[in-house]
């Protein structure tokens, strides 16, 4: 794949057939993480993508509803704040993100989905069991609370907590970015690759989202918001 930005720039290859290729990049840094002469790979691929590719518009910021310093951004119907506030002890207050704080766009290299958030969350301190939120948050200069994985049998890495414990398990869940509306088949057959190796074995996950992904190709994985045992709404 890192070839094909050199030939699209000697004219040997046109851009539309070098994103079809490039699009099976997860974006998840393990090709980063291995190199042995410290090439930026993933890094290199998502600057050239980012000049090439359409940006996804990010979503709206929807409105906090709350006034409390720590703020639950929820990704999904699940609503954990008040367990996580009565676990805590602190007032909390509730914001609820279809698409991680535009993770997506900004990835992407849509540099105001950081500067909307900033402005949006200022004073505030952020809850999440996304690593893609806690990206983006982190990025805006805020102070984030990752929840913890509940304990179980084994521990499933993702591209957001960090390398992966063995070679039993791939170095992405499959979900990152746009991969599956990029590549559906292709990411769904990353997501089924890791529950084949996974096998029946309880195994916990610090990323919500990845855990939902994976759970839902057949996976039994325990993610961040599973620690509490209510959900409402």
């Amino acid at each position: 794949m890192m070839a094909v930005p050199l030939l699209v720039a000697r004219g040997a290859l046109l851009p539309a057939d070098a994103l079809e290729g490039t699009s099976l990049c997860l974006g998840c840094g393990a090709c980063t993480a291995h190199c042995k002469v410290q090439v930026p790979v993933a890094e290199r691929l998502l600057s050239w993508r980012g000049d090439e590719v359409s940006r996804p518009a990010p979503e709206p910021l929807h409105r906090v509803a709350g006034d409390a310093v720590c703020v639950c951004v929820l990704t999904d119907a699940r609503d954990w704040s008040a367990d996580w506030a009565a676990s805590s002890g602190r007032a909390v207050s509730v914001l609820r993100t279809g698409d991680s704080l535009g993770h997506a766009s900004w990835k992407l290299g849509d540099r105001e989905v950081v500067a909307a958030v900033a402005a949006h969350l200022v004073g505030r301190e952020i809850v999440t069991g996304s690593g893609a939120v806690a990206e983006v948050a982190m990025a805006a200069g805020l102070t984030v609370h990752r929840l913890e994985a509940p304990t179980a049998g084994q521990v499933f890495h993702t591209c957001h907590t960090g390398p992966r414990s063995s070679t039993s398990q791939l170095a992405c869940c499959g979900r990152r970015e746009a991969f599956p509306t990029r590549e559906p088949d292709a990411a769904r057959a990353v997501a089924l690759e890791n529950v084949r190796r996974l096998g029946d074995t309880a195994t916990a996950c610090a990323d919500d989202e990845c855990a939902r992904w994976l759970n839902e190709h057949g996976a039994r994985i325990l993610g961040p918001t599973d620690s509490y045992r209510s959900f409402h709404g």
